[in-house]
């Protein structure tokens, strides 16, 4: 459904991505973990076209191109089919959590005010945050805001969602209320890549596990497989990291 194969990315003479082959499959969970400077993140936004790889295949359902030679057209289409949701929620402060969601409709997709006020609605009640449509993202904690994020994201019915560490904005106490939604989600069938440092969300919600470091994919495979009894010391290496640090918290 969608891919890359030997995808390249550099930011001058720093290379990030190191020839990099991803896939999700329709109805797939795929949680990427990774430490920071692995190129997660930067292997997500390429994905998304929020930053322009330089080398690879990209993959998306019948389309299948060289990433240079994707056209600026196709690249509205692909991205009329995603939604991504960013770590630092990118809400319009100047906006209601109503009005973000409907921002999408109306501009892009030029969906009819009503029509797209109903189906925002509908989508800010699937994230239990309808009491607070007409609340302006200053008046919401980051759970909250982090919602109004995902409401936005599903309001275009989108393919497959794009979380770029979509927690880690959040107190630990407003964290568990945004996975409940993304668990929710993924129970619906819904096609989600989740860059993510919740261990605990990628071991019980996903159905593979990603692994980088450095620039590379370093191990992949069924989540909880990977998570409890990794092939490579990298990964073993980079859990027992991650459960010091849960344990010193």
């Amino acid at each position: 459904m969608l891919g890359v194969k030997n995808l390249h990315k550099s930011f001058g003479s720093n290379q990030v991505l190191k020839g990099i082959d991803f896939e999700v499959n329709e109805g797939e969970v795929v949680a990427i973990i990774g430490s920071s400077g692995s190129g997660k993140t930067t292997l997500l936004r390429c994905m998304a076209f929020l930053e322009q790889a330089n080398d690879g295949i990209f993959i998306f359902d019948d389309l299948k191109k060289d990433i240079r030679s994707i056209s600026k057209k196709e690249i509205k289409d692909i991205r009329m089919k995603m939604g991504f949701v960013f770590q630092s929620f990118n809400l319009f402060r100047n906006m209601t959590a109503l009005q973000n969601v409907m921002e999408g409709l109306t501009t892009a997709r030029k969906v009819d005010k009503e029509t797209a006020k109903r189906k925002s609605m509908e989508m800010l009640a699937k994230v239990g945050m309808s009491d607070r449509a007409n609340y302006y993202p200053d008046q919401l904690s980051g759970g909250q805001q982090q919602r109004v994020a995902i409401a936005r994201a599903l309001a275009t019915d989108p393919e497959v969602i794009l979380f770029d560490e979509p927690t880690s904005a959040l107190d630990p106490e407003l964290t568990g209320e945004v996975l409940e939604v993304m668990v929710k989600l993924a129970r619906e069938g819904t096609t989600m890549v989740v860059v993510t440092h919740e261990m605990e969300f990628a071991r019980n919600v996903a159905d593979r596990v990603i692994f980088m470091e450095n620039g590379v994919v370093v191990e992949e495979g069924e989540a909880k497989k990977v998570l409890s009894d990794p092939k490579e010391e990298a990964t073993r290496r980079f859990l027992r990291r991650i459960l010091r640090k849960e344990e010193e918290e």
